[in-house]
Parts: structure tokens; sequence; C-alpha cells
């Protein structure tokens, strides 16, 4: 007996929709990546914040964005994630380390 290549009817659950709907995801958030150039939606997915928090930033000039039509804006990928790496938290950790080092350093330049 030969098997039957299951069908989409054969499978109440939706399981392989659900597989199809996340695979396409999958496809779509690929294509962004590779996208210098994004859209405010695209910016929020990226940062993972809503797009009217992008607005805000943008409307207070405190993320770099390009509004070439006076209307719609766009975002230069690169720039986001610099944007988002300068924002860096030192550990209290490295700040200890950082002035130990600064104390040792002065300590030695008195002598």
């Amino acid at each position: 007996m030969r098997e039957q290549t299951p069908t989409i009817f054969d499978d109440p659950a939706g399981f392989i929709l659900r597989e199809l709907n996340e695979l396409k995801k999958l496809v779509i958030q690929q294509g962004h990546a590779q996208k210098e150039v994004i859209t405010a939606d695209e910016c929020a997915e990226l940062l993972a914040v809503s797009v009217s928090y992008i607005y805000r930033l943008t409307s207070e000039k405190r993320l770099p964005h390009y509004k070439p039509q006076g209307k719609k804006i766009y975002f230069k990928r690169q720039e986001l994630l610099e944007w988002l790496l300068a924002h860096r938290i030192s550990p209290d950790s490295e700040l200890a380390d950082h002035i130990e080092s600064r104390v040792r350093i002065a300590r030695n330049g008195k002598r």
C-alpha cells in the first residue's frame, strides 16, 4: 500500500497552516534584514518598540531618520544599530576597574 501525502484537510488542528505562516514570517524577516533603508514599521520591529514610540523619538529628533517628501519617514538600518549600541550602560564591575586603574595612575604620577 502506498502512503498518501497529507493535505490541508487531513490537518484539523491547522498545524500545517501554522507552520506555513511561521515560515512566511521568517522569509519576510530575512528580506527586511537585507534592506539598507527601512520604514517606520520595520524600524519599530527592529528595535522591538511600538511605531508610536518611533514617531515620538523622531519628532524629538532623538532618532536618526530621513523624510524625503516631508511626510513618510525612513531609516538607515546601520545608523539605527549604531544609535542603539551608542547607549551602552557599563556594569558596576567595569566602572570599579576603571576607577581603580585611574587611582593607580594618579598615585604613580605623584611619586
